[in-house]
């Protein structure tokens, strides 16, 4: 639109995740796939990672990450770094490098050990 050009069917994304951020630079066009992969944390996450949650009938950790409107199970482990692990090499795997820095998980963040949720005890 900057440039007088109409990008229908394409849509814009907002390279940071941030929707006020309208600067040109953060400003692409991409199609549907693309922005469900840019996409932060969502609300009802309990875990606080993307695409780890709790399993409580494994009583493990749980990865799992959406490729061609599937859900795609990654495994179960025990601890939440491992599930992020998993994570983090299926988006290398099944999405885009430009959604990377979106999806990445910081490993460092995250415990080694085993810790058991607070709502699954």
């Amino acid at each position: 639109m900057q440039h007088g050009v109409d990008p229908y069917p394409m849509e814009v994304d907002h390279e940071d995740i941030n929707s006020l951020n309208n600067s040109i630079g953060n400003l692409r066009l991409g199609g549907r796939v693309l922005q469900g992969q840019n996409r932060g944390t969502r609300n009802d996450n309990t875990s606080g990672v993307k695409g780890v949650g709790w399993h409580k009938g494994a009583s493990k950790w749980m990865a799992y990450i959406k490729v061609e409107d599937k859900i795609k199970h990654l495994g179960y482990y025990v601890t939440i770094k491992e599930a992020a692990e998993a994570r983090n090499a299926a988006v290398r795997e099944y999405w885009p490098e430009e959604v990377w820095a979106a999806n990445l998980i910081d490993l460092d963040s995250l415990p080694d050990c085993e810790i058991i949720p607070p709502t699954a005890r």
